[in-house]
């Protein structure tokens, strides 16, 4: 299926076979999350080196480390500065399978010291981004929901990404869209651009009853209509990746492999349709 992907943060539950199996039956592209990747830097690239050979087309990654600063998900290292040496070296890894990818990454945070992680962030990702172009990579940057404010990031708003990324300015430096963080920003249609915007990424919304209770496209009051005409009309050509995670809820989607698959099954049609239904206005 044209520009869409499916998120190794989707598929947490299935094994790099099934993650290939299903992207391929679907035909929809692939988002590397590098922490499903083994540990053991051989066998690690003999994943990678699968993954180039199966046909699939790769369309963004997930790093290990995602952000500049420290994260309630991800303490360790502290030090920005390890955390960007991280990042570059997952630009590193990858370029040498798929240059010119999007590499997603969000801020972290620092205790409520919101003017210093927007400082360090801008200065940190200045050198992330001209190390990205030398290897020919993009970074994309995410604002993640009000929810993980000061507690994953400092952006809460697409608006506030695409402020930061100016401030970058450096032509591989860009930002993704998450529908699930920004939709009920009451700016959002307004704001969204084709300039600089490298990803997006897909999830429904209900109101949630865990930290990860994304929802399958359908299940939730997300208003995809009107936000996929906004991308199509401002010149957005570019992946729509499906990232739902879902935890510690009843009805999980990751209650068991036969869950998932369908819900990212009732996911793609769905986006099928909703893209159908445009090109036949």
């Amino acid at each position: 299926m044209r520009n869409l992907a499916i998120s190794q943060i989707t598929t947490a539950p299935l094994t790099l076979q099934e993650d290939i199996d299903l992207c391929l039956r679907l035909g929809a592209g692939l988002e590397i999350a590098e922490k499903k990747l083994s540990l053991d830097p051989g066998e690690a690239d003999e994943q990678l080196a699968f993954i180039q050979g199966s046909g699939v087309r790769v369309t963004s990654i997930q790093p290990r480390t995602l952000t500049i600063f420290p994260s309630a998900s991800d303490p360790e290292p502290a030090a920005p500065e390890a955390r960007l040496d991280a990042l570059m070296a997952s630009v590193s890894r990858f370029s040498r399978y798929w240059p010119g990818v999007p590499l997603v990454t969000n801020t972290g945070a620092a205790g409520g010291d919101e003017a210093k992680v927007w400082d360090g962030c801008v200065e940190h990702y200045g050198a992330l981004a001209r190390h990205a172009q030398a290897q020919g990579m993009l970074i994309a940057l995410e604002a993640l929901g009000p929810s993980l404010m000061n507690r994953n990031s400092v952006l809460f708003s697409y608006s506030q990404a695409h402020e930061m990324a100016e401030q970058v300015h450096h032509p591989s430096f860009g930002v993704c869209l998450d529908l699930y963080n920004s939709w009920q920003d009451a700016g959002l249609l307004e704001s969204i651009c084709a300039q600089g915007l490298f990803l997006v990424q897909l999830a429904d919304w209900r109101r949630p009853r865990s930290l990860h209770d994304r929802r399958a496209l359908g299940q939730g009051r997300l208003p995809f209509g009107p936000l996929l005409e906004k991308l199509s009309t401002c010149g957005y050509h570019g992946n729509y990746v499906l990232e739902i995670f879902s935890e510690d809820v009843d009805d999980s989607l990751w209650a068991d492999k036969a869950t998932l698959v369908q819900a990212v099954e009732a996911s793609a049609g769905i986006f099928g349709a909703l893209r159908a239904g445009r090109q036949n206005a």
